[in-house]
């Protein structure tokens, strides 16, 4: 008995020594972790060698668009993307329709709006090469590592725009006698006596350039900062409306024009006729037109092109501007000036479409006009509670010596955005609220130089306005949403603090766009002044403060480059020995930090790099058709800052 106890006890003490034999590591174990904290220590210590030799700099083999740029810190890489950028821009771009080959400008010389063709975002570009293997944690220090032994990195963030609408207008003017317009199927329509005759007169086929594809092409192309010669393609176009389907529909003329006159109502209060409109048979003849709907079926319609100066009438009877409640600013006190009231406008479609369906179907007794409402964001009722009572911060900027025209558009949008309340937590686009951009709306062209023509555009000056709203939404600690800097260094943009450029924004329609948003809990009103015997506009913005505290600090010229060699182009579009010129503007990269404190004591900054591109004074002189086109003035580059000059002239 005892025996067996002893031997019992025996075999218990040895599984316990087995199992905690195999619980602890062996020699080999030991090893192999040893082995491996050598490594990581070397793959660490490794990594953490690369990321302080490459600290602030491109790392080795990290290349953008083919370019290596290893090596290289921010303003060194700068320099060289823009350079690559400014050769595949001022080279322009070559477009092929049918065999001929002509050249279309890719950047204009106007200094007062952004209407490049295309734009590439050299500041975006090179933060992506600067951030790779610079991520934080150990995934950041292991990716420095691999990045700097493989050392092929290529980086190819999107960084280039196209300006659709612009680019595919200088393609269609560069090629206008290419494409020919496809003709409507109509009707011909008269009456003797009580009889109506249709005729219907066949549409005929058209040819149109296929921009829209090619500029998908373009965009794809242009990765590498090279771009390969266009070839736009023409397409037929054939007509919408067949003959035989406008044949179908020959009754239906006949029918409506013998029931006319109709008479289109407006009723303002639902109690009584208001406004009315006649349309009379002859009236008819010339509007109606066949169409199809979106199943292809026929069916009878109104063009509006020919209704032009009817619609006009009913318009400018019946259409009224919404009004938000607005606020002036009477010294330190803000008073309501502007109660609010709804907007309304005719709906042109709708309105058509009722006239249509009355003389087809004569589903009602009355053709009435179709208007939209539109209800102000702001109403009377609710402004007095809005807490508009301190300043929030304050924008300047200097147009001292700018041409009348300049001024008047600079006007003409200072008061658009005079009184504008942005409610919490709205993003307002400068774009949005200064369009439309037309000679109609009130704003005025300048004369610029693109390619070898002097061509006008619209709204010159609108960029000061921009870069006083930036300057504002700074100085307020609001969030900046979106912010292109000027492609050229403008002097009237540069900052009051020292005079040096940095702290611009450009607005052109449709992009680019300064945005803000109001992140504020309250409402913000944007008061806005220009002082022409100042030569300096002033935007405020009032609120209730929420604590914090908005600044920037001056802006810091980096690198100036040259503005290259003078360009002499002849041309025909100036008589002989007529010469007119654009002023030389030198490169620059800039640099400074947008800070604001909270009021809870959280703080937010951040660094706005900006590039902008050198150009050489480019002079336009009439030529005879024998002299050669372009010459390059034999002149060396300056790396010196020269005066800027806005406007193109002799």
């Amino acid at each position: 008995m005892n025996l067996l106890k002893t031997e019992a006890e025996g075999n218990a003490k040895k599984s316990l020594y087995q199992r905690v034999c195999i619980m602890l590591p062996t020699k080999r174990t030991f090893m192999v972790m040893g082995v491996g904290l050598v490594v990581l220590v070397i793959v660490f210590g490794s990594a953490g060698l690369v990321r302080a030799n490459y600290a602030g700099r491109v790392l080795p083999g990290v290349s953008f668009a083919n370019i290596d740029l290893g090596g290289l810190d921010r303003l060194a890489a700068t320099e060289v993307i823009q350079k690559a950028v400014d050769k595949m821009l001022d080279a322009g771009l070559t477009v092929s329709v049918n065999g001929e080959s002509q050249n279309v400008a890719l950047r204009s010389t106007s200094v007062e709006t952004a209407s490049d063709l295309m734009v590439v975002d050299v500041n975006k570009a090179v933060d992506a090469v600067l951030a790779v293997g610079h991520e934080a944690g150990p995934i950041g220090w292991l990716k420095a590592l691999v990045v700097a032994i493989v050392h092929n990195t290529p980086v190819n963030p999107s960084v280039v725009t196209v300006n659709s609408a612009l680019a595919e207008a200088d393609i269609r003017t560069t090629f206008a006698t290419a494409e020919t317009a496809s003709v409507p199927t109509d009707y011909k329509i008269s009456k003797k006596k009580d009889e109506v005759s249709v005729t219907v007169i066949p549409g005929e086929a058209g040819t149109m350039l296929d921009v829209t594809t090619a500029l998908d092409t373009l965009l794809s192309d242009s990765w590498d900062l090279s771009l390969k010669p266009l070839t736009v393609v023409l397409r037929s176009i054939d007509p919408a409306v067949s003959k035989s389907q406008a044949e179908s529909l020959v009754d239906q003329v006949k029918e409506a024009i013998n029931h006319a006159p109709y008479t289109l109502e407006y009723i303002a209060d639902m109690t009584q006729i208001d406004l009315t409109w006649p349309i009379t048979q002859s009236e008819l003849m010339d509007w109606l037109v066949p169409t199809v709907d979106e199943a292809g079926v026929p069916q009878l319609n109104l063009d509006a092109t020919q209704m032009v100066d009817f619609l006009a009438d009913v318009h400018s009877q019946v259409d009224v501007s919404a009004q938000d409640a607005r606020f002036q600013i009477d010294g330190s006190k803000v008073t309501e000036f502007a109660g609010s009231h709804n907007g309304i406008a005719v709906n042109d479609e709708k309105t058509i479409a009722a006239i249509v369906d009355y003389f087809t179907n004569k589903v009602q007794a009355t053709i009435y006009v179709v208007t939209d409402i539109t209800e102000p964001k702001v109403t009377t009722g609710t402004v007095n509670n809005l807490g508009i009572t301190e300043v929030l911060g304050v924008g300047t900027s200097s147009f001292v010596n700018s041409p009348g025209n300049r001024l008047l558009n600079i006007q003409h949008g200072v008061d658009k955005l005079n009184g504008l309340l942005i409610a919490p937590g709205e993003t307002m686009s400068l774009v949005e609220k200064l369009k439309p951009f037309t000679i109609e709306d009130g704003y005025l062209p300048e004369l610029v130089i693109k390619g070898d023509e002097i061509k006008p555009e619209i709204a010159g000056g609108l960029c000061q306005i921009g870069t006083t709203t930036f300057r504002a939404v700074m100085n307020s600690g609001l969030k900046v949403v979106e912010r292109r800097n000027h492609s050229l260094v403008v002097s009237y943009y540069n900052d009051p603090s020292n005079g040096n450029p940095g702290t611009d924004a450009t607005i052109y329609d449709p992009s680019p766009d300064f945005k803000f948003m109001n992140d504020t809990p309250n409402y913000i009103l944007l008061a806005t002044d220009m002082n022409r015997e100042e030569g300096m506009l002033r935007f405020t913005f009032w609120g209730t403060s929420d604590g914090r505290k908005g600044s920037y600090t001056p802006p810091e010229v980096l690198k100036w480059l040259g503005a290259g060699s003078p360009v002499t182009t002849y041309t025909t579009a100036l008589g002989p020995g007529v010469q007119k010129c654009q002023a030389a503007h030198p490169g620059a990269t800039t640099n400074f930090t947008y800070n604001v404190t909270y009021g809870d004591g959280t703080t937010h900054t951040e660094d706005f790099y900006s590039s902008y591109r050198s150009l050489p004074q480019i002079c336009l002189v009439g030529k005879a058709d024998a002299v050669p086109d372009p010459v390059v003035t034999d002149a060396p580059p300056t790396d010196e800052p020269v005066a800027s000059e806005e406007l193109v002239t002799p």
